[in-house]
């Protein structure tokens, strides 16, 4: 599907929580943690990576000294061409394993900006999302909370020296710690109810604004109004004008109605907005009907939120209005305790997976689908199918103007674990996720009795065996949902001209032969007689039509993978590339699904033909984390210089040409680093006693590929693990 080149009122705003009813009216304040607990559950998060504070003592006292190098993001923000309760364990820089997959976001190229949500007066992103979305090109937005038992909220507007304190110090947070901006949601009166109130919030959003920069954002919450009240406007109104146009973007509660819609725009017109900085909250847990008090309403009121979710964004796109999806992770945490394998003969994890692809792509639901709404099918709707999330959002194209770095891997995988009850478990490699294609011959318009039709699609790999595979297959026997890969096409019954297309990435790079892609695949020996490979589009000013450029995989008498590199150049210099995909032709003659292609990788990046010189370098430990909360680390650094870094290619404030970095003991792969420091156990170490040496070896990976490895370094193993 290829929204390339729509208005941004296809973006999608991101408030990660549990349960809303959590997030948006919570429960009357109790005694919880004294402050001595807060503090040490605090030193121990802080050594997973995690950062937050929870009053504002603690955010008056931070400086960047405090700072583990464990809790910034590495990967800078790829600038495009054009969730729980917060802070899980699968979140950290060593996650530990699990015993099915959790949810993470497959749909990035849909995604504006990500707001990672937890309860704290201060919530910092942990770096493997940030890294994880900067990888993506979607902003990641920290939250700063005040909510009815937040404490001294009158703090916020304290003038130091004439400044706004507090907003410097929320400035210097997403500097230091490398996300993007912040959510404010104040959902609290202020003590003071004076007229001038109003005026030294919109001040304080100003301050904010201006010293977070250009580059990052500001969105304000619908629910602190003018008159100091919380009161939830549920679009942009009198009330909330002020703020709204001080941060640049509102995001709205979830009960807006099309009057309301009409309202806001007729305001956004007469204030000179922009309507695509309006984000309409949509409630996915609407939907439900086990949820305690009255029923759940978000738009529609009728079957509104969870599968529904694009019936709103439907009406919000003709409105031209962005979208705020309260809570995505509802499709794993509503059905993943509920669907028990023995139902369905296939893992937990994959019934939530297909709820999943119901609500973004309209694929068809379980007819057995179990949960604990008490009455009927309430996710079983007439319209579902035909309006997905994905049939109203904008794609944005895939990395930036220069650079698309992908291996196919999703955000779990299974490893061997001889504790486990079946002897493997699950593991997050979320922080590592790069840019996935949409490839699911299931997506949002219904074929009906179509008469049987070739298609090629794609299937990501499952955990044990990661990377894309292509398939081609004949459809048409049943009411299917098509994918946009397979508009167009024929039956088998065409001549040997007919070509197949699947899209993996829309793109928007030059085509005047500075850049190349080099992708990693290999031929499957069922299909030697088919013609397939990967091809290139491009359009130009010139071209009414998409220029195709087919490169023919051949088959090689080596089972090995096999590296194929191609200059990207149009017939015309101002041409751009605007697709990457794979093809195959006619005739075949398999009806069932056929096997084409797998591919292991894909890079683009400018050719180059220096060489930068670079090393690793200075292996040590050291200790970090305060008493009794302390952990040992190995420790490294890099040397060279940025002067030969081809221009567009990311390049790290922390890490500088390198993306992550594999640490290995005696050989042995223990972990995966996005920062310059590693936590290490005996289990890592492999060794019988602490008097023992360890050999040390870092192996770091540059972004768009490359490894250089340090020289190893012995070291005592007492000296790596902490007691």
């Amino acid at each position: 599907m290829s929204l390339l080149g729509f208005p941004d009122w296809k973006k999608i705003g991101w408030h990660i929580g549990k349960r809303l009813k959590e997030i948006l009216h919570p429960s009357p304040a109790n005694p919880g943690p004294s402050k001595e607990e807060r503090r040490a559950q605090r030193l121990r998060d802080r050594l997973k990576g995690f950062a937050y504070f929870d009053d504002f003592d603690e955010l008056d006292s931070w400086t960047p000294d405090h700072v583990d190098e464990a809790q910034k993001s590495n990967t800078p923000l790829l600038p495009r061409a054009a969730a729980g309760g917060g802070y899980h364990d699968y979140e950290s820089i060593r996650p530990q394993f699990l015993e099915a997959e959790l949810y993470s976001c497959e749909y990035l190229q849909y995604v504006d900006t990500f707001i990672y949500f937890s309860h704290k007066l201060v919530c910092v992103p942990p770096p493997t999302w940030s890294n994880l979305l900067h990888r993506n090109g979607v902003k990641v937005l920290g939250t700063f909370i005040i909510e009815p038992q937040t404490p001294d909220c009158e703090r916020m507007l304290a003038l130091v020296d004439g400044e706004y304190h507090f907003a410097k110090q929320l400035a210097l947070i997403a500097h230091t710690f490398g996300f993007d901006g912040w959510l404010l949601n104040i959902e609290k009166q202020f003590p003071e109810n004076s007229q001038t109130l109003p005026k030294r919030l919109t001040n304080f959003i100003t301050s904010l604004v201006h010293s977070l920069g250009q580059e990052r954002s500001i969105i304000w919450y619908d629910a602190l109004n003018i008159d100091n009240q919380v009161k939830f406007q549920n679009g942009l109104t009198v009330k909330n004008l002020d703020y709204a146009r001080a941060g640049g973007a509102l995001f709205t509660n979830y009960k807006w109605t099309e009057a309301r819609l009409q309202e806001t725009r007729d305001l956004v017109l007469r204030n000179e907005m922009k309507a695509s900085n309006v984000y309409f909250g949509i409630d996915v847990w609407a939907q439900n009907t086990n949820m305690p008090g009255p029923p759940r309403v978000t738009f529609p009121p009728k079957n509104g939120g969870g599968t529904n979710t694009g019936l709103a964004m439907r009406t919000l796109a003709d409105m031209g209005f962005s979208t705020a999806i309260f809570a995505p992770g509802w499709t794993h945490e509503h059905f993943s305790s509920m669907a028990l394998p023995s139902l369905y003969n296939e893992p937990k994890a994959s019934i939530s997976k297909s709820v999943d692809q119901s609500m973004w792509r309209g694929a068809k639901l379980p007819q057995n689908l179990v949960c604990d709404c008490r009455e009927g099918r309430p996710h079983h709707t007439e319209e579902y199918r035909s309006n997905s999330i994905l049939q109203y959002a904008r794609e944005y194209p895939a990395g930036s103007s220069r650079f698309l770095d992908s291996d196919f891997r999703r955000a779990f995988e299974r490893r061997k674990d001889n504790t486990a009850q079946n002897g493997e478990h699950v593991v997050s490699v979320l922080g590592s996720l790069k840019p996935l294609p949409q490839v699911s011959p299931t997506a949002t318009s219904h074929l009906g009795n179509m008469i049987p039709a070739r298609v090629i699609y794609g299937e990501l790999g499952d955990l044990n065996a990661p990377g894309l595979a292509v398939y081609t297959k004949v459809i048409g026997d049943e009411k299917q949902v098509s994918h946009p890969g397979m508009m167009n096409q024929r039956d088998q019954t065409l001549p040997s001209t007919t070509t197949y297309r699947l899209c993996l990435f829309k793109l928007n790079m030059p085509a005047d032969g500075t850049l190349q892609a080099t992708m990693k695949s290999k031929r499957d020996q069922a299909n030697r007689s088919v013609n397939v490979g990967f091809y290139t589009a491009y359009r130009s000013d010139e071209l009414q039509d998409l220029e195709y450029v087919d490169n023919q995989l051949y088959l090689e008498s080596s089972q090995d993978s096999k590296v194929t590199v191609a200059r990207l150049e149009a017939k015309s210099k101002e041409a751009q590339l605007v697709e990457f995909g794979v093809y195959c032709k006619a005739p075949i003659e398999a009806s069932e699904p056929l096997r084409l292609i797998g591919i292991e990788s894909l890079i683009i990046k400018p050719i180059y033909n220096t060489v930068p010189a670079f090393a690793i370098h200075r292996i040590a430990t050291i200790q970090r984390g305060e008493a009794p909360e302390v952990q040992k680390r190995l420790t490294w650094d890099w040397q060279g210089s940025s002067d030969c870094w081809p221009d567009g290619m990311p390049w790290s404030k922390t890490t500088g040409p390198f993306s992550h970095f594999i640490v290995l003991c005696n050989g042995r792969e223990v972990g995966k680093a996005h920062c310059l420091e590693f936590p290490l156990s005996w289990d890592d170490l492999n060794i019988s006693k602490e008097g023992d040496e360890v050999e040390v070896t870092i192996d770091g990976y540059l972004f768009g590929g490359g490894k250089i490895s340090s020289l190893p370094k012995m070291v005592l193993g007492a000296d790596l693990v902490s007691e």
